[in-house]
């Protein structure tokens, strides 16, 4: 079999997004309906929705409780279950007992620290304290049967008033950050590849969020700061695309029917290795850190794996088709507004995947058989003085260079 010496990512470099929109719109809606699935079936089993979707206790308050200087020995696991199970036994005045939700471990030089997070199972600051108290003596009797040494049981209790405003300072910085993103879109493009791009990134947020609760991550205040990442990571490969849109209409200004999908498809073909590979060198560091870090890093870099596909995805297949059915949609409506004014003929764009990808008039491929610049039908009426026989030439056919980023008229 001979080899052609196409790669594929040269036969994956050729397809149309445009042709994909029905399977690539559908693929998010499929992501979220599993997470939901996933929330609604954990939630019904366990009986606690907020446990359901992951939410740490950042964001709803608790008490990370550390235990430290563990021994390294085949008995730690046994260890650790029997601590769970003594906190989860300690109940405070109300006779409500905590939940054990995470548990994560960190080597160090005396040994091994343990910490064991548990949500607020009362409003009252007083309560909380009194618990955490109970919890530590509970404890601390299991392996000091006298006074417990200081530093080997410690706690950071969050209050519900602090998770509260944790929680609204985390949605205000996302708010600003995307309304930011839109305003520079817009001063530095359009309007419509404006709400293009801030869709695409509010799809990042929604499948990041839906792919971690499917994963099992913990949602905190590292996602938060995962989400940020993400959002500003993936508008940069956007706004790339986006670029190479605005190149191809600069030579179109002004004129109609332009075909906003074959433009969209060449930007993305010409973009596409560069957005796949920025995002894989990207990926391999983070999955690097991911597997050899600590819990607290890893919960910081799985949000930010996810982000990285979601963002690629919505980059690629979807900020572009929303783009041209959103340029195409304000050329209808400011056709409707000026509908006194007169334009001349129908003039579709298409763009050609030639090696020098030309940007040709479908009126002129009617029209350029004719060397005066008429078709048969319109020269016979021209010769018999029906149209005047002093009609225009056909209007210039446009090519794109690639050796040359500007347009220039076809001689």
């Amino acid at each position: 079999m001979k080899n052609s010496g196409v790669t594929f990512l040269d036969r994956y470099a050729k397809f149309n997004v445009s042709k994909l929109t029905k399977v690539t719109f559908l693929i998010p809606l499929v992501i979220v309906l599993i997470a939901i699935a996933v929330i609604v079936g954990v939630g019904e089993t366990t009986g606690n929705y907020t446990a359901a979707i992951g939410i740490g206790i950042d964001f709803q308050g608790g008490t990370m409780l550390t235990v430290n200087d563990l021994p390294d020995d085949a008995e730690l696991d046994a260890t650790v279950d029997e601590i769970e199970q003594t906190i989860e036994g300690v109940e405070d005045a109300n006779g409500s007992h905590v939940t054990v939700s995470y548990i994560q471990r960190l080597t160090g030089r005396g040994g091994i620290s343990v910490t064991f997070r548990y949500q607020n199972v009362s409003g009252d600051d007083g309560e909380i304290n009194d618990l955490n108290n109970a919890i530590i003596a509970a404890v601390g009797d299991m392996f000091y049967e006298g006074e417990v040494p200081d530093g080997f049981i410690t706690y950071e209790a969050i209050g519900a008033t602090a998770a509260q405003d944790l929680l609204s300072k985390a949605g205000i910085a996302l708010a600003v950050s995307t309304v930011l993103i839109l305003i520079y879109i817009i001063i530095r493009f359009t309007p419509t590849a404006a709400f293009a791009a801030v869709l695409a990134l509010i799809h990042d947020v929604i499948v990041m969020f839906a792919l971690t609760v499917i994963c099992r991550v913990q949602i905190n205040s590292s996602f938060v700061a995962a989400m940020i990442t993400i959002i500003a990571y993936s508008i940069n490969n956007t706004i790339i695309i986006f670029d190479r849109c605005r190149e191809y209409m600069k030579p179109l200004k002004g004129m109609k029917n332009i075909d906003y999908n074959a433009l969209g498809d060449v930007s993305v073909r010409e973009n596409m290795r560069r957005s796949v590979f920025t995002t894989a060198t990207t990926m391999i560091t983070v999955i690097f850190l991911a597997i050899l870090g600590s819990d607290s890093i890893r919960e910081f870099c799985v949000p930010i794996i996810l982000g990285l596909l979601a963002g690629l995805f919505s980059s690629v297949f979807l900020a572009t088709p929303m783009w041209a059915a959103f340029t195409r949609g304000w050329d209808k409506l400011k056709a409707k507004r000026a509908a006194s004014a007169v334009y001349g003929g129908g003039a579709t764009v298409t763009v050609t995947d030639d090696e020098d990808k030309e940007v040709i008039l479908k009126q002129d491929r009617e029209e350029e058989d004719d060397d005066e610049g008429f078709a048969p039908e319109k020269k016979a009426a021209a010769k018999s003085g029906a149209s005047g026989g002093n009609k225009p030439k056909g209007k210039p056919i446009y090519k794109y260079s690639k050796k040359n980023t500007q347009f220039k008229k076809k001689k």
